[in-house]
């Protein structure tokens, strides 16, 4: 059974998983049902935390694992912040994935959630909705913490300032080649004119 809302511009009656409304068109505020703040893992009802740091986050009291808003996550994972509270000894190792690959819900709306590596060479799996939040599992934040006090952020900023170069690189040699191509023709079409 589908939901209607009514449209913020137009006032129609519309599906609530619009984001846009399909008759005039215009940007509508999200639908959510409000549902308690759960575990997605184990179902437990999620506890407000403030860390050291002052920032909130709702943690399950089964499993340890944290729920993070996504305004607050850029605060926890920010580089000098964490290198500055140090306590971060050893290199950071990346551990292997053990658990099944599992897709679990949003705590906020209930869609299922991206997997994602942090910074994309962390080797820490992070669920993520991009509308409302970040689900880390019990020490996630603590490895992700690690790998950032490690130089993680500048080694990622490394290696996407070398992909976008190669990427660079290869979109010229086709400008190049395409430029080329371009003269070939114009020479021929210029020598059928002169010469047809």
């Amino acid at each position: 059974m589908s939901k209607t809302r009514k449209c913020e511009h137009c006032g129609k009656d519309i599906n609530v998983i619009y984001n846009v409304c399909p008759i005039c068109g215009g940007e509508l505020e999200e639908y959510l049902d409000p549902l308690p703040p759960e575990c997605p893992r184990c179902k437990e009802p999620l506890e407000l935390h403030r860390g050291d740091d002052g920032q909130e986050y709702e943690m399950c009291p089964r499993c340890s694992g944290l729920w993070i808003d996504r305004e607050v996550f850029p605060a926890l994972t920010r580089g000098h912040p964490v290198k500055r509270q140090g306590g971060y000894r050893g290199t950071y190792r990346k551990t292997p994935d053990r658990g099944p690959l599992e897709y679990i819900p949003c705590v906020r709306c209930g869609k299922l959630m991206n997997r994602k590596n942090f910074k994309r060479i962390s080797g820490v799996i992070i669920d993520e909705c991009r509308r409302h939040g970040v689900w880390l599992d019990a020490g996630e934040l603590e490895k992700i913490r690690h790998f950032i006090a490690n130089g993680g952020l500048e080694m990622a900023m490394e290696r996407e300032i070398e992909r976008n170069r190669a990427r660079i690189r290869e979109l010229a040699t086709k400008v190049d080649q395409t430029a080329f191509t371009q003269k070939v023709i114009h020479f021929w079409n210029l020598k059928r004119w002169l010469f047809g």
